[in-house]
């Protein structure tokens, strides 16, 4: 009795955990989306992903910056963490045990939400340049891109106790590696390809990896049953 209690438990917080993810993602895709639509002249390739939540007209290295919208697009950062942060900790209830790589995770994922916060309250246009306070924008860059993807990379070994298939740890280390690739690729590399567009292969490889883990546990109602069936 207690086991199937334990199960349905486990179930419950796997599926609930799914649906956090999928919100994140959402919450990124979505408030990107209006805040691009409302800024005249925006390029996701040329702009950067923070210039869409800087709140008020400025130029930054030869790019004109006027985004209506913001507060739409900061708001979706922070909606992002507390998805982002509540579905690391919540998937921790479907684990039947949880060792160093889950704690490995749950600190990725909570660096994460924290860079989110960061980057919602401090901006990158030149009023932040100016006052000096660019620098946590700078450090939550750094913590949800770093942060996210090492999620990404550490996933398939802290969620082997949920089954997840034999393809996800791999792809997980794909993304993550290729998300971390791009970011140190866009700070220290020759610049053959346009900030933009490198910036974005960086985040948007999390917001991949968000899907493919609420696809796979949602796909999966019935695994964790058999899972604890047959440790019974």
């Amino acid at each position: 009795m207690r086991s199937t209690s334990r199960t349905v438990a486990a179930d419950w917080a796997a599926r609930m955990a799914a649906l956090c993810w999928l919100g994140t993602a959402f919450s990124y895709f979505i408030p990107e989306t209006i805040a691009a639509l409302a800024f005249r002249g925006y390029s996701f390739s040329t702009h950067m992903i923070s210039d869409l939540g800087i709140p008020y007209p400025t130029v930054i290295d030869g790019r004109s910056i006027d985004s209506p919208l913001a507060s739409v697009m900061n708001a979706g950062f922070v909606v992002q963490a507390l998805f982002f942060a509540s579905a690391a900790v919540i998937v921790g209830r479907a684990l039947p045990r949880r060792g160093p790589a889950y704690a490995v995770f749950l600190g990725a994922a909570l660096a994460d939400a924290l860079g989110l916060v960061l980057i919602a309250l401090f901006h990158s246009g030149t009023r932040e340049i100016a006052d000096g306070t660019i620098i946590w924008h700078m450090v939550g860059a750094s913590l949800s891109i770093l942060g996210g993807n090492i999620v990404a990379i550490s996933s398939g070994f802290a969620l082997a106790p949920l089954g997840m298939p034999r393809v996800y740890r791999p792809a997980g280390i794909v993304l993550g590696l290729f998300g971390i690739g791009s970011i140190l690729f866009l700070v220290a590399g020759p610049g053959w390809f346009p900030a933009g567009a490198v910036e974005r292969a960086s985040v948007y490889t999390i917001t991949v990896w968000e899907l493919m883990t609420a696809a796979f546990l949602l796909s999966r109602r019935g695994g964790l049953n058999s899972l604890a069936k047959g440790r019974a």
